[in-house]
């Protein structure tokens, strides 16, 4: 006897809110490393800095700030729509906070222009996943894994041995006790 197409609805319904939990799930880690990324990011690499060989921290923690910010980038890039859509209200102000502000104005220029050294740049000083954001607010496009990769490296590396170096002051300080 064939099934009802009423029995394959609360599948169907099921995926979908299946579906958006992960998506909300997801975005809420997005956005906490976007907005928090000095406690849960860059906090842990100063201990780390502290305690061990701090070159070692550094290529390591640059490697995987790196991986980070690009898995949290093509996560954004690739699901902007649905997540703006039902999750995104904070991080849509934050964005019209940046897009007025003078002292980001030149930043919101370079990730409008074509240029992908400007978007590195712009990453780089901001936050490549806040950069994802305010372009794809601005732009209503995807990014593209090029940009997303080349802002991710070039947040890392300077966000890395700002946090390293933390460490090893605070390591500094701490063995004069």
């Amino acid at each position: 006897m064939p099934i009802p197409d009423a029995m394959a609805a609360p599948r169907d319904s099921a995926h979908r809110v299946a579906g958006a939990a992960r998506t909300s799930a997801a975005g809420t880690v997005v956005a906490t490393v976007a907005l928090f990324d000095g406690v849960f990011v860059g906090a842990p690499i100063a201990v780390l800095a502290a305690s061990l060989r701090p070159l070692f921290v550094y290529v390591g923690a640059a490697c995987a700030v790196s991986l980070l910010s690009i898995a949290c980038c093509r996560w954004l890039d690739r699901r902007w729509d649905d997540w703006i859509l039902g999750h995104g209200a904070r991080i849509e102000r934050r964005l019209a906070g940046m897009r007025a502000s003078r002292l980001m104005q030149h930043p919101v220029a370079w990730i409008e222009s074509t240029s992908d050294r400007r978007y590195a740049v712009a990453a780089a000083i901001v936050n490549p996943i806040l950069v994802v954001a305010l372009a794809r607010s601005i732009g209503g496009r995807q990014i593209g894994d090029r940009r997303i990769v080349v802002g991710s490296i070039a947040y890392a590396l300077p966000y890395v041995a700002m946090w390293t170096i933390v460490g090893v002051a605070l390591s500094g300080t701490f063995h004069g006790f």
